[in-house]
Formats: structure tokens, C-alpha cells, sequence
């Protein structure tokens, strides 16, 4: 089963400041919820903000979800725990009290999938100055920035596509550490092929990372826009990276 909980990373709010609230899901063992696209089957997880007057979300940032491969079918899930972070702008002007309302549904799978839904209410007062940040805050937060996937940093030397796959080379550097495997999530529906893992080909040079197409479609992607996730071996041991690509295609 999947329990979920609503966390504002302040005690109070301030004009004109941001803050942060977490939605934690918690999954018992063999459940799972999905990733914002969640691959060949599956629901994405919704949430419905109703926020007081001028106050604007910014900002909303989902962990890097796993493959998940069940009778054929490739879906991309959370499991364990899943904590989604929200950035809140307040207005120059806040009032005295401030109510806060959010919608969540989703669909919780284990043996048989089942709908969830929740409606969580919280009240902020205004405070001029923001008070002090709770450690259990930073350490949520820190919880969080591990699987939240990063701007990608890599020495990208060629992005293309070859007929029924899209090839992305990076610039390799055997001395600091050797690419192992890599899995490709896409923002977008209906363009990549899902249920064909990703592959990789280790060159003197460079490293490439080939992509399958969702080719009978005839879908033609514009750009390459998902979460790469590398998985390397290195002197210091193991090491992954989670990185969003946003990379126009030639």
C-alpha cells in the first residue's frame, strides 16, 4: 500500500519569499507508483494546487523513477519512497493566514493496480522575518537532492540519429571512470521505444548511448528532453548520475 504526506519546509511565510513543500510517498514492499510519463502502461501522479491569492508555484521536482519490466511491459515507477518537492513564490503581500490546498491521485501497483487519491489542507501565518530551518527539514531536503536528477554536465561530443535510434557520444576519460550501463527516461510520450533497453559502446574516445525509436509511429523527435542515468565504475568505487538532457537534435 502507499501512504503519502504533505510537508511545508516552513513555519510561517514572509512576503516576497520562496519555500518549499514535500510530498512524501511511502510504498510498503512490491508497490510502486509511476513517473511523470510512465512508460508503456501505468498512470502519472497528478497534483491539483489551490494556493491563496498571488502566490505562484514555481517549481516542481520529481526523484529520477527505475525501469520496471512485468510480462512484457516497461513502466517507469517509484518505489520505497518517492519525495517530490514544490517551490511556492509569495507576493509582496501576504495575508495574515494563509491556506493551502492540494489534490494528489495516482495509482498504486503491486500484483493488481489500484487508484489512490488524497486531499491534504495546511495554514500558514505570516511572519515579516523567516524563522530558523528545522534539521529534520535539511535532512528531508538532502534526502531528496539524491535522486533528483541535475542539469547535464558531460563532455556531449555528437548527438544524431541513426534510422531507428538515437546515437549520443560523450567524450570518454578512461582514467576517472568506465561506463557500465545507462537508461534513458523521455519526457515525452509515444517518441522512444520503452520496452528496448538502452544500449551502450565503449570506444578508445568516446562512450556512446543509443536510444531506441518508437519507429512505427513516424514520429520524428525534435529534441532529446528526458533523465540519462549513467551508472559507472570508478576508483572511489560505484557512481551514478541522474541528468536532465534538453539537446535539439540536428
Amino acid at each position: 500500500m502507499v501512504s503519502v504526506e504533505v510537508t511545508p519546509l516552513t513555519q510561517s511565510v514572509s512576503p516576497g519569499e520562496t519555500f518549499d513543500i514535500a510530498v512524501i510517498f511511502s510504498m510498503e514492499p512490491d508497490w510502486h507508483i509511476y513517473w511523470q510519463n510512465p512508460g508503456e502502461a501505468g498512470m502519472p501522479t497528478s497534483f491539483e494546487w489551490n494556493l491563496p491569492e498571488n502566490f505562484q508555484l514555481t517549481r516542481q521536482r520529481e526523484p529520477t523513477p527505475t525501469r520496471h519490466v512485468d510480462q512484457g511491459i516497461t513502466t517507469f515507477i517509484h518505489e520505497d519512497e518517492a519525495i517530490y518537492l514544490f517551490t511556492i513564490q509569495a507576493p509582496d503581500y501576504v495575508a495574515d493566514s494563509n491556506s493551502f490546498t492540494v489534490d494528489i491521485n495516482w495509482l498504486e501497483c503491486k500484483d493488481l493496480c489500484q487508484p489512490g487519491s488524497s486531499k491534504h489542507l495546511f495554514v500558514l501565518e505570516r511572519d515579516e522575518s523567516p524563522g530558523p530551518e528545522k534539521a529534520d527539514w535539511n535532512r528531508l531536503v538532502e534526502r531528496a537532492e539524491l535522486k533528483f536528477p541535475q542539469p547535464f554536465t558531460g563532455a556531449m561530443d555528437q548527438l544524431v540519429r541513426r534510422g531507428d535510434h538515437i546515437e549520443l557520444a560523450m567524450k570518454r576519460y578512461p582514467w576517472s571512470k568506465k561506463l557500465l550501463g545507462a537508461n534513458f527516461f523521455p519526457f515525452d510520450e509515444m517518441i522512444y521505444d520503452s520496452g528496448k533497453p538502452v544500449q551502450i559502446e565503449r570506444g578508445l574516445l568516446r562512450n556512446r548511448i543509443i536510444i531506441p525509436l518508437q519507429i512505427d509511429l513516424n514520429i520524428t523527435p525534435e529534441v532529446l528532453h528526458g533523465v540519462l542515468v549513467q551508472h559507472s565504475a570508478s576508483p572511489g568505487g560505484p557512481i551514478t548520475t541522474n541528468s536532465i538532457i534538453h539537446q535539439q537534435l540536428p
